[in-house]
């Protein structure tokens, strides 16, 4: 047994409740709560030097695979210039025998375009190269790799793809790799997740098809991580996640893309492309189809909807399935970033998760951000609506959509804190909430984790300063993290 002590605990199950210690048995669960630390027998005494300790963090929304991958990779988030992105370029070493370049966007170098398939191949004529736009949903490839996954039937093609040709190039670098460099890459994000606080990260495998590569081999590898990843089977064959016998499907399946890529799929037109309103990528018929036969087999639904008509085509499916059959299946609406009063209000009624990302708002939202030159004044003010979320009692948990923005829970409450709409601001509480007990409930995980209580597992994140009184919680230390009662220091 042993005794935390010489701490706050907030147990996260009502406001104001706390601890001074906690006992945890030798298989990580927690024996008892102390309101005052006891003197007992036979006890491992663990002073935690005056921590404030919340429930583990769990980030609800990633692409851990790629974060562990691209972490080995070429990061362009401070390219300034295409020369200065070809001197990155120049510098990075190949992994499986493939270059990865990540986090780029066109609109903060000086040239304000992509590069193209030449300018790649001069750096790398004989190796595949993918450079991602920092969106995920753009990237620009060289000849090399076009010859390797038979682009040849593209007319006038210069390296730069969207939308589904993005996927395939995607999904074909990502499947050709070594099992040991796929698990490296996961071995690699679980120890990032770890030092930002993390115990549990929700992450999407497969590439949208029906390729379970990842999902088997992480499965069977599950005890290897220092944290616990709970997988999302990336795919739209109900038949196959029945086998593996996932209680989800989806995470990142597409109905729509992103605003920077402007594949979003918006009711009314782009400010900055009045002849474009983005993509659907998929019809009512199919989605219909899909989400009904997910939910005859109780699994639940998750889909990555951006705009406002793919928030819309998602929310018809899950309210028809929803009126004829009714369960706690917690369907989600994954990134849900542009949203009416009336579509939240029938979000509600149907009983639809949502998984947001509060740092999409400190990146892209204010006066001079990527949302109001896409979208307007009055749609950016409709974007990542967290306090009207919160307040319908729809189930709203917290995430990083890691790679696309940095795996941080701590920078993730903060942004919650300060929404550029004061509005749609949470308060601390309700933004730890989003990413502790609310994240858990998500996953049917609430009796395990999520809050600190007797019974459950040891999952703490002990932090140097008090969210709740803090004026920077992004600039709060971890001291450690403790994952089923298995202690590491930060």
């Amino acid at each position: 047994m042993k005794l935390y002590l010489n701490a706050r605990f907030y147990s996260m199950r009502e406001e104001g409740e706390c601890f001074k210690a906690i006992l945890v048995d030798d298989n990580g669960v927690i024996q008892e709560t102390f309101k005052t630390a006891p003197k007992l027998p036979n006890v491992e005494r663990i002073d935690l030097d005056h921590c404030f300790v919340y429930p583990g963090f769990i980030d609800t929304h990633t692409h851990s695979f790629e974060g562990g991958l691209y972490s080995l990779s070429v990061d362009l988030e401070n390219a300034d210039t295409l020369q200065n992105l070809f001197d990155l370029l120049a510098e990075a070493k190949p992994v499986s025998g493939k270059v990865f370049a990540f986090h780029f966007d066109e609109n903060n170098i000086k040239e304000k375009r992509f590069p193209t398939k030449q300018e790649l191949d001069k750096i790398f004529p004989d190796i595949p190269l993918i450079l991602r736009r920092v969106d995920g949903h753009s990237c620009v490839i060289n000849s090399k790799a076009a010859e390797m996954i038979d682009l040849k039937s593209l007319p006038d093609f210069n390296g730069l793809l969207t939308g589904r040709d993005n996927g395939k190039v995607s999904n074909w670098f990502h499947r050709n790799l070594t099992n040991e460099t796929i698990l490296n890459a996961y071995q690699q994000a679980a120890k990032i997740a770890l030092k930002t606080g993390h115990t549990a990260i929700h992450t999407m495998i497969g590439d949208a098809y029906s390729n379970l590569k990842h999902y088997k081999l992480i499965k069977e590898n599950m005890h290897h991580f220092p944290i616990e990843f709970i997988l999302y089977p990336q795919i739209t064959d109900v038949d196959i996640a029945l086998d593996i016998g996932s209680p989800r499907i989806g995470g990142c399946i597409l109905a729509d893309g992103s605003f920077g890529s402007f594949t979003a799929a918006l009711l009314n037109p782009y400010s900055d492309k009045p002849d474009s309103s983005g993509i659907l990528y998929r019809s009512d018929e199919f989605w219909l189809n899909f989400i009904t036969r997910a939910h005859q087999k109780n699994l639940q639904v998750a889909v990555h909807c951006i705009g406002d008509a793919a928030i819309t085509q998602i929310l018809n499916c899950y309210e028809k399935v929803q009126q004829n059959d009714p369960k706690d299946l917690k369907h989600i609406i994954v990134h849900n970033e542009l949203t009416s009063d009336e579509m939240l209000n029938r979000v509600s009624k149907a009983n639809i998760s949502t998984a947001m990302q509060p740092m999409f708002d400190r990146l892209w939202a204010g006066t001079n951000g990527l949302y109001v030159k896409r979208l307007g004044p009055e749609r950016t003010s409709r974007t990542n609506r967290l306090a009207s979320i919160y307040n319908r009692n729809i189930l709203l948990t917290g995430g990083s959509d890691w790679y696309i923005t940095e795996i941080d829970a701590l920078k993730g409450i903060d942004a919650a804190t300060r929404m550029h709409n004061e509005t749609e601001r949470l308060t601390p509480y309700q933004a730890i909430e989003i990413y502790t007990k609310n994240a858990a409930i998500l996953s049917c995980d609430e009796n395990r984790f999520g809050t600190i209580e007797k019974g459950k597992l040891a999952n703490l994140t002990c932090l140097k300063e008090d969210i709740l009184e803090s004026h920077s919680i992004k600039d709060i230390q971890i001291d450690s993290v403790i994952v089923d009662g298995k202690y590491y220091f930060s």
